[in-house]
């Protein structure tokens, strides 16, 4: 190979597969939305641009699972692969740059010790390959962009670093994708908002109702609770620009108080709001505010809020793992375990925020007249 430095390093097979199988690397992957999509139009054009510009037969976007790579857009490639749009590992130079999170050079494959046995040799005459990784936004390697040749060749130097630079092409349409998603929860959690709110104010009044002497008060401690709501709203807003927020982080003992300040301050008996200092940077206060916020929404649309016994704890501890465990549970609920609210929205915006966004894990025990939800999430999580 002329003029190329050493890029590779030794695979060994346990890393291999460690690496290939990385929950949090699949986790990333899936959440693409790339695996058996449709071709996106960025991606068929870097592979055009890449075979025209390396005057190669075959370029791909290879996004590599545990198990198989499905190319996301590809020119030259024929037969069964064309039709799969992809192939088992078996067939799978690409598995490597995933495990090794670095370029793959082979300028002759039946000559290389790494490669020469796979199926991809014979079966798709794949005889050389120089193949960079595609990076997710928070840096896991989700496959590779690579250039074939059926015939042995020196890639060099400047080969490299032409497909590094219409890899990062791609790796910026996985940025705005995600960019996309994001706005595309906020707005649907401000319709989700916007239809519970006059929920919520009706919960308020019908609480506050009988507990003031004159008008006034009442509008007085109404508005406050108004207030703490709007307050709330507020922390949502900036989801859309999450990957780029930076400042002070908050607390969670802090987020806790201004979520169910609306619903009623520390100091009255149905609310109780326990634990220990916890950090909670930017990014992580967005998705922990959209959970905390549906879970108190529907403790007083249906839970421990909405009625005059009803009570509700929120705790938390850190464990030896250093993850954040947080108990909320409601008391005195007016329905069973037969008639409790149906999944929705509200459960999935739970699991994108809880699961997807802060690789967090939640639980829930329903009981007569008794409601828990246990979130457990990495306090790397929390404070990022």
């Amino acid at each position: 190979m002329k003029d190329t430095p050493e890029f590779r390093t030794e695979v060994q097979e346990v890393t291999h597969q460690d690496r290939l199988r990385d929950p949090e690397r699949l986790q990333a992957l899936e959440r693409t939305g790339l695996m058996d999509s449709p071709a996106p139009g960025a991606h068929q054009r870097a592979a055009r641009i890449a075979a025209r510009l390396m005057d190669v037969p075959v370029s791909l976007v290879s996004f590599v699972d545990d198990e198989r790579q499905f190319f996301s857009a590809q020119t030259g490639i024929t037969g069964e692969a064309a039709e799969q749009r992809g192939t088992p590992l078996s067939h799978s130079f690409c598995q490597y740059v995933v495990s090794s999170e670095e370029p793959l050079v082979v300028p002759d494959a039946e000559a290389d010790s790494l490669v020469c046995d796979n199926s991809a040799v014979q079966d798709l005459n794949v005889r050389a390959y120089l193949g960079v990784p595609i990076r997710s936004p928070d840096g896991h390697v989700l496959g590779s962009f690579c250039v074939i040749d059926d015939k042995p060749r020196d890639w060099t130097s400047d080969d490299i670093a032409k497909m590094r630079d219409i890899a990062d092409m791609i790796e910026s349409d996985l940025r705005l994708r995600e960019t996309l998603e994001e706005r595309d929860i906020v707005m649907q959690e401000m319709t989700h908002r916007v239809k519970n709110l006059f929920t919520v104010i009706n919960s308020i009044l019908r609480m506050e109702r009988n507990a003031h002497e004159t008008a006034d008060e009442l509008a007085e401690s109404v508005g406050a609770r108004l207030k703490a709501l709007s307050d709330a709203h507020e922390m949502i807003v900036p989801v859309v620009n999450v990957r780029r927020s930076e400042g002070a982080t908050t607390t969670l003992d802090a987020l806790t108080h201004k979520l169910l300040a609306p619903h009623g301050s520390e100091h009255e008996t149905r609310i109780t709001i326990q634990g220990e200092h916890v950090p909670v940077g930017p990014k992580a206060a967005v998705y922990l505010t959209l959970a905390l916020h549906e879970l108190a929404t529907n403790a007083a649309k249906y839970g421990g809020l909405s009625t005059d016994g009803g009570q509700l704890a929120v705790k938390w501890n850190r464990t030896d793992s250093d993850d954040v465990v947080i108990s909320w549970e409601e008391t005195g609920l007016s329905w069973d375990t037969e008639a409790r609210p149906r999944s929705g929205f509200g459960s999935r915006l739970l699991s994108i925020a809880v699961e997807g966004q802060l690789a967090g894990e939640m639980a829930t025990q329903i009981e007569a007249g008794m409601f828990r939800r246990r979130l457990q999430i990495p306090l790397t999580s929390l404070q990022s």
